[in-house]
């Protein structure tokens, strides 16, 4: 027989068999490791729905670069850490032994407080650690104290609509755990109103029939940059009015400060009329009375009389009989007195 027509040897034959379980039983493994992914994101997002099928996409192998839980304190609500915590678990691909190491791992201040207070029957179990932190620092057993907190929640002063609506919805899902979204943001919707703490603005809110805590957050906003602006012309308009008016004002003293000054100039005027006039009566009748004064006392040769050198004033008179013509020395009456006597 031909080397072409042999048959294939029993070796031959067994590791290609051997060959095709091997990689029937890859493909299996495979199969059933993605049908194990596709469980746990379904958990993880079971609420959340992709727009297409095509956008998903599961990773076959681990990522190459790790993505770290953040740190718990305990100051927090543990619900809020613990999503973190899925969130990272689920694209590390962490086996539970890989959990437990990374959230006890996570734990520091008060909650770290956990691993040496309790036994290793709690902190080497990762259901069991789970559980103690819930309950000591989780909001479902807490429900009470903040139902009270968010039903007497009130806004502060320079706090904004965006922290209040936060708080309020924080409040809101630790105080009512069980209630499903609609009802809780129906409830939530309510709290966030009365916690405006003002009346006018919060029923003009409520007018508006907000629909839940997101449409309740957009119409305050609204509301709130319209009243600001109202008030903002309502103080600009008193402003522009005392402005107008102290124009006016001062332009009403300046034509009252002209027409005082205009009387004034008038005045002084009218006295520097006066003054002029009594000047010119004054000078006229100066000359009137020095005019026979200097004819006097020229030297009159024929009656062989001194003359008077010493210039006269005005007033000047003889003492003896008060003619203004000569002194009391050449006073002829005086002399008429002597020959009499």
């Amino acid at each position: 027989m031909c080397s072409s027509t042999r048959r294939p040897s029993k070796g031959r034959r067994s590791r290609k068999l051997e060959l095709r379980r091997k990689q029937t039983y890859s493909a299996q493994a495979r199969r059933k490791r993605k049908t194990e992914l596709v469980k746990k994101a379904n958990l993880f997002s079971n609420s959340a729905t992709s727009s297409s099928d095509n956008d998903e996409h599961i990773q076959a192998s681990r990522p190459k670069h790790i993505l770290k839980p953040p740190k718990y304190d305990g100051t927090t609500p543990f619900e809020t850490f613990w999503a973190q915590f899925q969130n990272c678990t689920v694209y590390n691909r962490w086996t539970k032994t890989e959990q437990l190491v990374y959230l006890r791992g996570s734990l520091e201040k008060e909650a770290g407080q956990v691993l040496w207070d309790y036994g290793a029957e709690v902190t080497n179990s990762l259901k069991k650690l789970t559980k103690t932190l819930k309950e000591r620092f989780g909001g479902t057993n807490q429900a009470d104290k903040f139902r009270i907190e968010v039903r007497h929640r009130r806004r502060k002063n320079g706090e904004t609509l965006q922290s209040l609506h936060s708080d309020i919805r924080r409040l809101a899902a630790l105080a009512f755990p069980e209630l499903d979204h609609k009802a809780r943001e129906s409830i939530a919707c309510d709290y966030f109103i009365d916690a405006l703490d003002d009346s006018d603005f919060a029923l003009k809110v409520r007018e508006r029939s907000p629909a839940d805590l997101d449409s309740a957050l957009r119409i305050a906003l609204q509301l709130e940059v319209w009243i600001k602006g109202v008030d903002q012309l309502r103080h600009e308009q008193p402003k522009v009015a005392e402005r107008k008016s102290r124009e006016v004002t001062q332009t009403e003293s300046l034509m009252r400060t002209n027409k005082a000054l205009r009387k004034q100039v008038a005045e002084l005027e009218d006295q520097i009329a006066k003054a002029t006039l009594e000047r010119q009566t004054f000078s006229s009748a100066e000359d009137s009375v020095t005019k026979p004064v200097e004819t006097a006392t020229r030297y009159d040769r024929t009656n062989n009389k001194k003359p008077n050198t010493m210039m006269r004033t005005k007033d000047f008179a003889c003492w003896g009989c008060g003619d203004p013509s000569h002194p009391v020395m050449y006073c002829p009456n005086k002399t008429l007195r002597r020959r009499t006597k």
